[in-house]
């Protein structure tokens, strides 16, 4: 093994997203005149964080697109319907990271990846803040991120009552990942 290679693999942790304590959340606007906020549950995803080199870094998260909740049950199974999501044909939304760089300051990145909904891929772009480390009383290592995005539902073929209801989702997601204790890094 190379020593260039041995550095990489030494630098990089797996961090495991914790769907019990990750949020995605969109608000999408009904109407021209109410905003709908809704949110879908995280299934998995995991980080690959390289702490000598941030673009070595990368993201997977895996959305269950059947969870999609705003709120009005009527609406839900609506947008759990053909029309929309088609959630029983294509029960996951995916991303996964392409692109890792140093945001505008030392504690965002801009995280570009590849939006996958109902078999329809686009490249999004996410500015993500890294909020907080710590560790947990049981000893783990864990991260907080938020990051937030706009996206288009037409690009993912979601694009019924577009008179009705607006194109655009502004997207809000918080993320807390862990990790288990060993290793040193613990910085981004």
């Amino acid at each position: 093994m190379q020593p260039q290679e041995r550095k990489a693999t030494d630098t990089q942790t797996l961090w495991a997203i914790d769907p019990t304590h990750t949020t995605v959340e969109f608000t999408v606007k009904n109407l021209f005149f109410f905003t709908v906020k809704g949110s879908l549950d995280v299934r998995d995803g995991s980080i690959v964080l390289d702490s000598a080199d941030v673009r070595r870094s990368s993201t997977t998260v895996v959305l269950q697109s059947a969870s999609i909740n705003t709120g009005n049950k009527q609406r839900d199974a609506h947008l759990r319907a053909k029309d929309y999501l088609d959630a029983d044909r294509y029960p996951e939304i995916r991303f996964q990271s392409t692109k890792v760089e140093r945001g505008t300051d030392r504690d965002t990145l801009r995280l570009t990846g590849s939006l996958t909904v109902k078999d329809t891929s686009r490249e999004i772009v996410l500015d993500v803040s890294e909020i907080d480390r710590s560790r947990s009383p049981n000893g783990q290592y864990v991260a907080y991120y938020s990051a937030l995005t706009d996206i288009d539902r037409g690009d993912f073929r979601v694009d019924a009552m577009r008179l009705l209801i607006g194109r655009k989702l502004k997207i809000m997601i918080n993320v807390q990942a862990t990790r288990p204790t060993g290793g040193t890094d613990f910085s981004l």
